[in-house]
């Protein structure tokens, strides 16, 4: 079903179910005010016959005449019947129509009785009398009263209907002039393929509308896509060309050494020279590896101190003789809870201490500094190197695959670590952020939630 069509009927059902409600207000108003009517009728009717069988000696005889003109205006299949304190029919023959001493007893009691029996309504009044106190009951049908409630409900009837019908045709109308906005959208990313990313869908500039916000969505998540295959794209060409470039070494070395004969020394210094280029293809494709798995694999976390953490990538770069150049600051409370985080030890172990190598790899082994506290946004660990620094074009592009900028290209590196680094950040739900400037130096800032 279309959106226009539920839409349309979705409308349609809360207008039937709204205007059912009124509706049937409306006819339980005038069935409660037709009964209360015709009851009125029969008070009237009750107090006239009263009058005329038992008070005509205490009336003048201009109100007896009175009574006397009212009387025959009789009701629809009207009965009368009068009775003295014993419960006897006076006056006028009970007939068929009988009404059991329960009920009198209760006209005595209450003075004022409605009955409603079927179709038929009934009226009891106790009636004082200097001759004696009488129970009168008069009862009726409202022959036109239901006449004109059931012509009152055919009206509704088909006033429904015809509503059902008007609102439908209505909701239809307004949900396709409301629905060109999206109809618009979808024509216009229909022209969208991949090779034509840069479109945007258009949007007013003065009054923003849900539509405007809905467009804005859409052309945000397209300039993510774009960058994406962007991003993809530049993947592919630097991954291709890292790993082209020692194949063609090995094959070359490999040819040039079989086109003749050559001493041992040769030999040995071609395989030594194919040896280091297949260490770097190994190099390369397991920091592929890595990369590809901290974005699939599912890894088991434990409570991890971050101190001692630092400490452990500190032990293991001094061995590379970078002992005096790690300087470790830390203001940290009591409770170790707020230092530790569920992590894996070793994918934040290569995370971290790929930081700190490129800290120490640009700075020319100079002293760096590491600084860890927390707060109530979590662990903070801080890395600050007085480096060469980072291009400001350069600094939203460094944790991309293979990307490595301009100044860095004089030191050797593939431009995967902080690619995988800031996957395993992103991994224990923690953010990074860079500062840097050029030729003075560059701080990470780490952010890790805490236990």
């Amino acid at each position: 079903m279309k959106v226009k069509d539920r839409l349309s009927l979705q409308f349609t059902f809360m207008f039937a179910v709204l205007l059912l409600v009124v509706l049937t207000g409306i006819y339980l108003f005038v069935e409660h005010n037709r009964v209360k009517t015709f009851f009125d009728k029969l008070d009237d009717r009750a107090v006239t016959v009263g009058q005329f069988y038992l008070a005509e000696d205490n009336l003048s005889k201009e109100n007896f005449k009175s009574v006397i003109k009212k009387f025959p205006q009789s009701l629809s299949d009207e009965t009368i019947r009068i009775y003295d304190d014993q419960f006897h029919a006076k006056f006028i023959h009970e007939g068929t129509l009988r009404w059991d001493t329960t009920i009198l007893k209760g006209v005595v009691s209450q003075k004022l009785v409605h009955i409603t029996e079927g179709n038929r309504q009934i009226t009891g009044i106790y009636y004082v009398d200097n001759s004696g106190n009488y129970i009168i009951m008069v009862s009726a049908i409202d022959h036109n009263g239901y006449h004109y409630i059931y012509d009152l409900g055919l009206i509704m009837f088909f006033f429904f209907l015809a509503s059902l019908f008007i609102t439908y045709f209505m909701g239809s109308v307004f949900s396709r002039i409301a629905l060109i906005p999206i109809v618009k959208i979808t024509s216009n990313l229909k022209r969208i393929r991949s090779t034509s990313l840069d479109l945007r869908l258009p949007i007013a500039t003065k009054k923003k509308d849900e539509i405007d916000v809905l467009s804005l969505t859409i052309n945000n998540l397209l300039e993510h896509l774009e960058q994406s295959f962007e991003s993809q794209k530049s993947f592919i060409a630097n991954a291709s060309h890292e790993l082209r470039t020692p194949i063609t070494t090995i094959l070359g070395e490999a040819e040039i050494t079989l086109m003749h004969e050559r001493t041992n020394e040769d030999y040995k210094s071609t395989l030594s020279n194919i040896i280091k280029e297949t260490e770097r293809l190994n190099y390369i494709i397991n920091s592929l590896m890595d990369l590809m798995q901290t974005n699939a694999a599912n890894y088991e976390f434990q409570p991890i101190r971050m101190d001692e953490l630092i400490w452990e990538i500190k032990d293991e770069l001094s061995v590379k003789g970078n002992e005096n150049n790690i300087n470790i600051k830390y203001n940290l409370p009591y409770d170790p809870a707020k230092y530790s985080l569920m992590g894996n030890r070793q994918l934040l172990f290569i995370g971290i201490s790929n930081i700190i190598k490129n800290a120490l790899k640009f700075s020319d082994n100079k002293e760096i500094y590491c600084e860890i506290h927390c707060d109530i946004k979590g662990i903070h660990v801080t890395i600050t190197d007085n480096g060469i620094g980072i291009e400001p074009k350069d600094i939203s592009k460094i944790f991309q695959p293979f990307f490595r900028s301009t100044n860095a290209l004089y030191y050797p590196g593939y431009g995967i670590g902080l690619s995988l680094t800031n996957n395993i950040i992103r991994l224990h739900n923690g953010t990074v952020e860079v500062e840097s400037e050029l030729n003075k130096g560059t701080t990470f800032h780490l952010i890790f939630p805490n236990l």
